[in-house]
């Protein structure tokens, strides 16, 4: 602890900076996919759990920037039906 005050007098303390979010971090990136692990040889396991979770985050950025993911089933199909024309379930 005694080379800390040195340390900040030499290259201050970035603006912004603070543990929580590398804690933040790792949790999403060790602690939560070693909890999702068998525990018998989990690095393995680990990285396939972040290599599929970043798959998955890059699968969702992509069909947000195509439009695919406004509504839900239920209102596209509305949608469809009322722009064929007025359905018979309506009436």
């Amino acid at each position: 602890m005694k080379h800390y005050p040195d340390l900040i007098r030499l290259f201050g303390a970035p603006n912004g900076l603070c543990t929580s979010i590398t804690e933040s971090k790792h949790i999403d990136a060790v602690k939560a996919p070693y909890r999702r692990t068998n525990r018998n040889k989990p690095l393995g396991q680990m990285l396939i759990i972040n290599q599929r979770l970043d798959k998955l985050a890059a699968s969702r950025r992509d069909f947000h920037r195509r439009g695919m993911l406004k509504g839900t089933c239920l209102t596209v199909a509305m949608q469809s039906l009322l722009t064929q024309g007025k359905s018979s379930i309506f009436y």
